[in-house]
């Protein structure tokens, strides 16, 4: 398997549900974002922290330079790691803490000498106890059936089975800044089976780069499988004719009958409201692929490539501001004597702001609680799986009475 191509863990959910997209994959750059570049500094500090017993405080202020991204540790990020780090620590109570360890993948993958790095491993006992830190704020994740979790896992397993005769695997999440923890039991011989699906997987990776497959070829069905998950960050998604084929399908005039094995047998084929369900499913993987032809189009222009029809020109103006703020309050103050009222803006801190200066006072806090107002959340469609009840939302027609009435 070419370097270009390793089947790390933080992809196994696509690339086990979508062999092909590390064949289209291998012809896209890996890139960075900001924000990714702030989780990797958050899980050195708080790795370092761990391993050097210190507190996270004392990197407040600090400066740090990651993949191009300049940061200054602020009271948030310190916070944040502490939490961590109290997490782990709880875990940890009365059992052996080994941080940021290399793991052994390849026997799952098929990688010689491949490896992933998980953030915490605890040997407890007759339990192995993994941890990873997740910093991002977007979307909560699950460790529920968490492939990159579950490979961690296996990965300790190989490592340290000579260690204990280990029978229960606990998984654990913890993502600090949307206060979300969670947590994932898994008997052996389950976790077991799982190491048997990635192999496999793994082998169809394989064929798929024998095969010299593009998506859309005749000897692609099987090997690309378009999905909200897998295709969520996808470097390839933009220009994969697989779930081209997908969004074309779904968006365009196809008859019902086209979709009667996706449609739920108590719906109704004769009305043309059914077709909402099979649409309104395929809704956000549609709206990926939008996001991702942008970016896409925009990647290769800025980079010099032409794209047809298109071209980069200069977008709106950004906001305007001080150069030097404090020579502009020197002449607000000095030349033309303003008044603070003129020359400033003062308004109260939010409550989220209020909340972080009171951490450490939570009677303040609390008495502060009768003085929030929140707005109810507008209505919002969701899956019947949600965990959110369904709201009783009554006819607008209800709202009005029967003036004929008498």
């Amino acid at each position: 398997m070419s370097a270009h191509a390793k089947l790390s863990p933080s992809g196994a959910h696509r690339w086990m549900a979508c062999p092909g997209s590390v064949v289209l994959e291998a012809e896209y750059p890996d890139s960075s974002s900001r924000a990714a570049a702030e989780g990797t500094l958050a899980h050195t500090i708080a790795s370092e922290c761990l391993i050097g017993n210190v507190y996270p405080s004392t990197y407040l202020g600090t400066k740090h330079t990651v993949d191009g991204f300049d940061f200054t540790v602020g009271q948030d990020m310190v916070g944040h790691v502490a939490d961590y780090m109290s997490l782990v620590r709880e875990y940890a109570e009365g059992g052996t803490l080994l941080v940021e360890r290399q793991v052994s993948i390849g026997h799952l993958t098929g990688e010689e000498g491949a490896t992933g790095t998980a953030d915490a491993i605890i040997l407890k006992g007759n339990e192995i106890v993994v941890i990873d830190l997740k910093y991002g704020m977007g979307v909560k994740v699950d460790a529920i059936n968490n492939p990159q979790l579950m490979m961690y896992a296996l990965g300790a397993l190989h490592d340290y089975d000579m260690v204990d005769d280990f029978d229960t695997i606990t998984m654990v999440i913890h993502q600090p800044r949307l206060n979300h923890v969670s947590e994932f039991v898994l008997p052996l011989e389950e976790l077991l089976k799982f190491g048997y699906d990635v192999n496999g997987a793994a082998n169809h990776v394989r064929l798929a780069q024998s095969l010299d497959l593009t998506a859309g070829d005749d000897l692609s069905d099987g090997f690309f499988t378009p999905g909200e998950k897998q295709c969520k960050f996808c470097r390839a998604k933009a220009t994969c004719p697989a779930l081209k084929a997908e969004v074309v399908e779904t968006v365009s005039a196809s008859p019902l009958s086209d979709f009667a094995d996706l449609i739920p047998q108590e719906i109704n084929m004769e009305t043309s409201d059914n077709y909402l369900p099979v649409a309104m499913s395929k809704v956000e993987l549609i709206e990926q692929w939008c996001k991702s032809v942008r970016a896409e189009t925009e990647r290769r222009l800025l980079a010099g490539q032409p794209v047809t029809g298109y071209k980069l020109v200069e977008g709106r103006l950004g906001n305007r501001d001080w150069k030097d703020p404090q020579a502009v309050e020197d002449i607000f103050k000095k030349t033309y004597r303003l008044r603070d009222d003129q020359a400033y803006d003062f308004k109260l801190i939010s409550p989220t702001k209020a909340e972080k200066l009171f951490k450490e006072n939570p009677k303040r806090w609390a008495s502060l609680q009768e003085q929030i107002t929140r707005a109810d959340g507008k209505p919002s469609v969701a899956p019947v799986t949600d965990k959110r009840p369904a709201l009783d939302i009554k006819p607008v027609m209800e709202d009005f009475r029967d003036l004929t009435a008498n």
